[in-house]
């Protein structure tokens, strides 16, 4: 059978559009599964401190509780947690592990995927289930105060990062951004404020480099200090402002979960 021009180009483009669906279905897969990883019960007293922290494709996660485990998988605070499953309290909230565990490749790997590789680890190895839900509640909405906000438009092409230091008075965080969207901004003002979600509402797209210096809420609860500077007078600094409101926020509710066995 002979195959005129027209038809054989139409072929090559079909076959090359088929080849190319293929390999992005493989690289999104590869971003979802760690390429090896260990869970074992914790022997240390380390315990979860802060939110989760990518620096290289080695992830090491110590002391953590499935509870833990959750909030960073699935990037919901504690109150965003809900348990609707037969499970006893300690293996949520006492039991920790220690995990260890490889990202695809050799660079370093974006937050992003290693949450979902995370919510892929606890289905696989606790048999997690969970459902989402929607409740309305209190926020924090991040907003700019003034066109002309404190931040620095960065000029390196590396991936976010972001460094935490206890400052000398032992009390205020100085929290160092390099290379990062609002976004993980308002991630680490999240963490800083103990009672509710942030949600970036500035309008703020690139990537900048900044610092914040604030006081966690839950460390100024045993007394206050004159070098104290609280996350809401910290985004201040930086032309920013948190306003208080109410709005629709994911429930992550568990429905199923099993003690994994050791390997």
């Amino acid at each position: 059978m002979q195959v005129n021009r027209s038809t054989a180009l139409r072929l090559i483009v079909l076959t090359l559009a088929s080849l190319q669906t293929v390999t992005i279905a493989q690289t999104e897969a590869a971003h979802t599964w760690f390429e090896v990883a260990s869970v074992r019960p914790s022997k240390g007293n380390v315990f979860r401190r802060g939110p989760l922290t990518v620096a290289d494709p080695l992830i090491r996660l110590e002391g953590y509780t499935v509870f833990g485990l959750l909030m960073d998988a699935y990037h919901v605070r504690d109150f965003q947690l809900k348990l609707s499953a037969p499970v006893p309290p300690e293996d949520i909230v006492d039991r920790m592990y220690d995990i260890v565990a490889r990202t695809p490749g050799a660079g370093t790997p974006k937050i992003e995927d290693v949450r979902v590789m995370l919510q892929n680890l606890l289905a696989d190895r606790f048999h997690l289930q969970v459902h989402h839900e929607t409740k309305v509640m209190p926020v924090y909405a991040l907003t700019v105060v003034r066109e002309s906000a404190r931040l620095k438009a960065s000029a390196s092409a590396a991936e976010c990062s972001v460094r935490t230091r206890l400052a000398s008075d032992g009390r205020n965080n100085q929290e160092t951004f390099a290379g990062c969207p609002i976004e993980r901004l308002a991630d680490v003002l999240r963490n800083l404020t103990s009672d509710r979600p942030v949600l970036d509402e500035t309008g703020l797209g690139g990537r900048y480099d900044f610092q914040l210096v604030a006081i966690p809420q839950y460390r100024a609860r045993g007394g206050s200090d004159p070098a104290d500077i609280d996350p809401i007078a910290a985004a201040a600094e930086l032309g920013l402002k948190l306003v208080s409101k109410r709005a629709p926020v994911d429930m992550i509710v568990v429905d199923h979960l099993e003690r994994p066995a050791e390997n």
